[in-house]
């Protein structure tokens, strides 16, 4: 059974506190816990796993879906 990977664009379904995954090209680029956003700009701040390191992404750039 295949898996359906449903990536998000509108930010308003992303809470603080998700898990969230940012892919680009079929690479998965980012891991992390969602700590601030401003989906009106379709934005957000995530804190990387591994690394701790807080990282922007936004849903021009990334395919982003919740983990």
């Amino acid at each position: 059974m295949a898996d359906t990977v449903s990536f998000i664009d509108d930010l308003t379904t992303v809470h603080v506190g998700n898990r969230l995954e940012a892919w680009s090209s079929g690479v998965l680029h980012h891991l992390g816990i969602v700590e601030e956003k401003l989906p009106e700009l379709g934005v957000l701040w995530i804190r990387e796993s591994g690394t701790g390191q807080r990282k922007m992404l936004d849903v021009i750039s990334y395919d982003l879906r919740l983990r």
